[in-house]
C-alpha cells in the first residue's frame, strides 16, 4: 500500500466514563452501547488500548495503525513519516460531561519522561459544541495562588476555592497548555484535539467511585510537580494564554467564513462555516494529514455525505486539493480542522 488519496471516514470508539452524559447519541446520532455511560467518543485514535477503523471506501476495515505502518508517507507526509512515529500524532475526541470531571493536570513531554511515564505529554484544546445554561469550565488558578497556598487549601478541603472558573458558551475555543489545572464541568460537550497521550493526573475527584465501585486513584504528588503556579506554560500556543478563550482571525472567502483559531507547537486549529446551498474548494498548503471534525449542519465532501458529529481524515497524499465541500439544508455546515506539525 503506497497510496491513499481519498478522504478517510472512521468508525469512532465509544469510551465509558463514570462522569459521562450519553448525549452524543442525541446530539450527533452516535451509536452508544446500551447500559453504559459514555463520556467520550474517540474519533481518531491510534493507541494500544483503542484503534479506529476506516468505514467504507477502498480501505474499509483498516485500522489507523495499519495505514500508518503500511502507507506512512501517503498518510503522514515526508517529514512526519521520516520520524517513524509509533502512533498517529493526534488523538481526536468528543467529550460529554454529564457530571463534573475530576480536577486534573497533564505534563509536557519532559515531565512525562522525568516521571518515568511511557507516553507523551498532553497539550490540548477544546471547542465547545453544547453548554447547558450556566455550565462552566475550570481553567487555571485564581491570581496569586502559590504552591504553598494550594497545598494548604488541598489539605484543608478548600482546594476548589483556589480554582478559576468561567461560564462556557457554544463556539468557545479553549487552549490548555501542559501544567494548566483544569476541569470540564457538568452540562458541556466539546470537541478535543490533543497530542496522542492518555496521561492525566487527578488532583481531586469529589470522592467519587469509579466504574468498578472503588475510589478513583488520585495523583496528588505528580500533580504538584506538574501544575504551573503563575503564568501558563509558554512555547506551546501562540498568543495570550492568560485569557479564558481564544479569539480567531477571520477571513471571509466568499460563501465561507474561515477562522484561524490556534497555532500550537504540535498542531494548528481552524474553523470554517459554509452557508447552505454553496460550495467551497479550499487549498491545503502542507505535506501532512488534516483532521476534519464536523460540528454543525450537513452536506457533502467530494460528493460523499457528511454531517455534524463526523470526523474525516485527509491523508497527506491528497496534496493541495482537500476536496469540494457543499452545504445543504437550512443551516451552515461548520467544521474545524487540525494539521499536526513536524514536531507532533
Amino acid at each position: 500500500m503506497d497510496k491513499l488519496g481519498v478522504p478517510l471516514f472512521f468508525a469512532p470508539v465509544p469510551m465509558e466514563k463514570v462522569w459521562g452524559g450519553n448525549r452524543l447519541g442525541k446530539l450527533y446520532g452516535k451509536a452508544l452501547p446500551a447500559g453504559k455511560i459514555i463520556g467520550e467518543s474517540w474519533e481518531l485514535c491510534d493507541r494500544s488500548e483503542a484503534q479506529t477503523r476506516v468505514r467504507g471506501g477502498p480501505f474499509d476495515g483498516a485500522t489507523l495503525a495499519e495505514l500508518r505502518e503500511q502507507a506512512p508517507r501517503a498518510l503522514l507526509g515526508e517529514k512526519l513519516a521520516a520520524k517513524r512515529p509509533a502512533r498517529f500524532p493526534l488523538l481526536i475526541k468528543f467529550v460529554d460531561a454529564g457530571q463534573d470531571l475530576s480536577v486534573q493536570v497533564h505534563p509536557d513531554d519532559d515531565g512525562a519522561r522525568k516521571l518515568g511515564i511511557p507516553d507523551r505529554g498532553k497539550t490540548e484544546c477544546w471547542v465547545v459544541v453544547h453548554a447547558d445554561p450556566g455550565a462552566k469550565i475550570q481553567r487555571g488558578l485564581k491570581p496569586d495562588v502559590t504552591r504553598e497556598t494550594f497545598e494548604r487549601a488541598l489539605k484543608d478541603g478548600k482546594m476548589e476555592e483556589t480554582l478559576h472558573f468561567f461560564e462556557a458558551a457554544v463556539g468557545d475555543v479553549i487552549a490548555i497548555p501542559p501544567g494548566t489545572i483544569h476541569a470540564i464541568c457538568a452540562g458541556i460537550v466539546l470537541a478535543e484535539i490533543q497530542q496522542n497521550s492518555d496521561v492525566t493526573f487527578r488532583v481531586f475527584d469529589y470522592h467519587r467511585m469509579g466504574l468498578d465501585g472503588k475510589p478513583r486513584t488520585m495523583h496528588v504528588k505528580e500533580s504538584l510537580e506538574t501544575i504551573r503556579f503563575g503564568a501558563p506554560a509558554s512555547g506551546y500556543f501562540a498568543g495570550d494564554m492568560e485569557s479564558d478563550t481564544v479569539e480567531g482571525v477571520l477571513a471571509n472567502l466568499g460563501p465561507a467564513r474561515h477562522e484561524f483559531l490556534l497555532k500550537c507547537r504540535y498542531f494548528d486549529l481552524q474553523r470554517t462555516s459554509l452557508e447552505p446551498g454553496h460550495q467551497f474548494k479550499p487549498l491545503r498548503g502542507v505535506d501532512a494529514p488534516t483532521v476534519l471534525m464536523f460540528l454543525r449542519g450537513a452536506g457533502t465532501l467530494n460528493g460523499q455525505a457528511v454531517s455534524a458529529g463526523q470526523t474525516v481524515l485527509l491523508p497527506a497524499d491528497l496534496g493541495a486539493q482537500a476536496g469540494i465541500f457543499a452545504a445543504s439544508g437550512s443551516e451552515p455546515l461548520v467544521w474545524i480542522e487540525s494539521t499536526p506539525t513536524p514536531e507532533a
